[in-house]
């Protein structure tokens, strides 16, 4: 008997925790698209084509941050729709450590799938593989919603809303940069053939 009430009370537990996070539209607007950009000069184009050649993930940090710090990977990620510049990554997802009509800081981060499946790959990749790298604009108190098993509080929208991003961003073209002891090793062989050249 004592099992049993231990089990239903541990079942009930887990499922208030889980209807408690605060839960997120995880996509964009017609207002807020994502375009490519390459030097930092806007390319006016918007990522489409395969499903899948983009990718996004939310980042979040304590209400009230302003600065692109301390922003931890939340585990949500989204990836491009055929629809230029859209993306969509699902509907009331919960936001791991957050709770319902809490507030937290977000932004989205961008790559290009090439790069890796996460943006710590990517970010290892850059330099090594060229690729699309992005962040979005930061909200600093986004309202975190749910349905806290009643209905009551809704699901809060990630771009747009009251508190959610308002603005599209850029994916910038980062192209792969040879290492300084490449380009000398270049050098010294071309170089090299010259002396040769002349000697004959």
């Amino acid at each position: 008997m004592k099992k049993v009430i231990l089990t239903t009370l541990c079942a009930a537990a887990l499922s208030t925790g889980a209807f408690g996070q605060g839960l997120v539209n995880f996509l964009n607007n017609a207002s807020t698209l994502v375009t490519l950009s390459s030097n930092s000069v806007n390319l006016g184009s918007t990522p489409a084509g395969v499903p899948g050649s983009f990718s996004y993930e939310l980042f979040r940090a304590p209400a009230g941050t302003v600065v692109d710090v301390g922003f931890v990977a939340s585990g949500l990620t989204g990836t491009n729709l055929t629809t230029a510049g859209r993306f969509n990554g699902g509907n009331g997802r919960a936001i791991p450590g957050t709770a319902l009509g809490g507030t937290t800081a977000i932004l989205v981060r961008g790559w290009s799938s090439n790069l890796g499946s996460t943006w710590a790959a990517a970010v290892a990749n850059q330099g090594i593989i060229g690729g699309y790298f992005g962040s979005s604009a930061i909200a600093p108190n986004f309202l975190l919603g749910g349905d806290g098993g009643n209905g009551n509080v809704p699901t809060s929208p990630m771009f747009g809303g009251t508190s959610g991003i308002q603005s599209g961003f850029a994916l910038t073209y980062v192209d792969v940069v040879p290492e300084p002891s490449s380009m000398a090793l270049a050098g010294i062989g071309a170089a090299s053939l010259l002396i040769f050249r002349r000697r004959k």
